[in-house]
């Protein structure tokens, strides 16, 4: 049987495949205002106009004035925008940045290089439609709304006025897409919770998650690694691209993955038997706030990773460690440190984006690994830190086994005393269909967990209404 370890060791990027250009960030901020070259899977000439490539069609509606919401369902009916075509060599990379048609391939190549990315720490297709339905992914690039999501069918993007007056398109910020692409990927591999099995953590695990696919698929633009590192001096503790998730200008961010947020912090923050937030702290916080302590963990273990790359490699000294640090600590008194760094930098550059992509890459498959064993039903964040640390384990990080648990608990994430996992549902089917067919066949682990994952459309509604989608937080 194929180890995990032996499945990490065989990850790598797409070789091949049709070329796109995606704003790696958004393009109003300094340094990126151009897009990287990136190929995807499916092959030149296979994709059509759209783009279409037989699982996802663009949709650019004119005037789409409503997001979906159940039970106004894809496919759009109205008017759209000429779509995006391929060159007469099959690749997208030849249509002008500003057009509308560019719009469209940035939305598609940003959704199908985050698929491929994560299919491939998953080492499987990932089936978040049904294709024996000829069921049709639809990717709506602008609507009249200052949000993204994505649902059974669709993804959609609206936009945004930032604190200086500038408008931004989501479908040209390649971290709300990747976000709305790592609820589809939730979506698939876990299933969904009954009303009566939902836990408000899981609804901040699916924000927090979301975000780390984001945060992951973020550092496969091999230009900015190399930015990255010159931007930091290696220190990735340093407020920057990568920890700002969801980027909207230089002073503002959707949520910073370098947080400092406690489960204390949110102690009070609830569901009501309806199933809407309650925050006695009139903050109105939500699933997003509760997710900042199980992200920050996760960012933490990755640069635990990342960092104990650089000392095996002797890029830095094993005490040089910026964690547990306040922000304010680390703009005053980083000289020191950014001094090593900086000088390790400039001689090793190599070295210091492999340990970067080394960390990515052990992370982003124990996640994907971790998703695959959990089931939605009752979760805590105890059952998801405990899992990932035995993936850890298992792929090769028992010496950072210690460390990773530290992490998890200095954001009051418990260890121990989580009730007993439930097994994760089967797999191979849509996340939908596959418990339909199932209580067709009268399978009796389907019919004993029918209170805790939902089979119907309307079930399903009620639960996803159930994500807040007001999240934009401002430093």
């Amino acid at each position: 049987m194929t180890m995990l370890w032996d499945r990490l060791d065989g990850i790598g990027g797409v070789a091949a495949g049709t070329r796109f250009r995606l704003f790696a960030q958004m393009p109003e901020l300094e340094g990126f205002s151009e897009p990287e070259t990136v190929r995807v899977s499916p092959r030149p000439g296979s994709i059509a106009a759209g783009p279409f490539d037989g699982a996802m069609r663009v949709v650019d509606a004119v005037d789409k004035t409503e997001p979906y919401a159940f039970p106004y369902m894809p496919p759009y009916q109205g008017p759209a925008y000429r779509p995006a075509r391929p060159g007469a060599d099959g690749h997208f990379d030849q249509i002008p940045v500003g057009s509308r048609q560019f719009l469209a391939a940035h939305m598609y190549g940003s959704v199908r290089f985050t698929l491929d990315i994560w299919e491939n720490y998953f080492g499987k297709t990932v089936a978040w439609y049904d294709p024996s339905d000829g069921f049709i992914v639809e990717l709506v690039p602008e609507v009249d709304w200052d949000n993204a999501h994505a649902g059974i069918g669709f993804i959609e993007t609206g936009g945004r006025v930032n604190s200086a007056g500038d408008y931004h398109p989501f479908a040209l910020n390649f971290d709300v897409i990747a976000h709305e692409v790592g609820h589809t990927l939730l979506f698939s591999e876990m299933g969904i919770p009954g009303f009566d099995a939902l836990t408000p953590q899981f609804l901040a695990f699916h924000e927090s998650m979301s975000d780390m696919v984001a945060l992951v698929s973020s550092l496969h633009f091999e230009s900015m690694l190399d930015e990255l590192i010159d931007q930091t001096g290696g220190n990735l503790y340093v407020l920057n691209w990568l920890n700002r998730v969801g980027e909207l200008s230089s002073s503002e961010q959707i949520r910073v993955a370098s947080n400092e947020t406690h489960m204390e912090d949110l102690a009070s923050l609830r569901l009501s038997p309806g199933g809407e937030w309650i925050d006695p702290s009139g903050q109105e916080r939500n699933a997003h706030h509760l997710a900042q302590p199980l992200t920050g963990a996760v960012f933490d273990n990755l640069i635990e990773i990342y960092q104990d790359g650089l000392v095996r490699r002797g890029l830095i000294p094993p005490d040089m460690d910026p964690r547990g640090w306040d922000r304010e600590s680390v703009a005053s008194s980083l000289n020191d440190f950014q001094r090593v760094h900086q000088g390790a930098v400039a001689m090793n550059r190599g070295a210091f984006i492999d340990a970067l992509i080394e960390a990515r890459d052990i992370t982003g498959f124990a996640l994907a690994v971790t998703w695959q064993r959990l089931s939605p039903a009752h979760m805590t964040y105890a059952d998801f830190a405990e899992t990932f640390l035995d993936v850890m384990a298992e792929i090769g990080q028992a010496g950072n086994l210690r460390a990773f648990g530290e992490n998890f608990l200095e954001r009051g994430i418990a260890l121990q005393g989580a009730p007993l996992r439930q097994p994760p549902p089967p797999r191979g089917a849509p996340y939908l269909v596959r418990w339909k067919w199932l209580r067709r066949r009268g399978d009796s682990s389907a019919a004993a967990r029918s209170d805790a994952l939902l089979d119907d459309p309307e079930a399903y509604a009620r639960v996803y209404g159930m994500f807040n989608h007001s999240f934009r937080v401002q430093l």
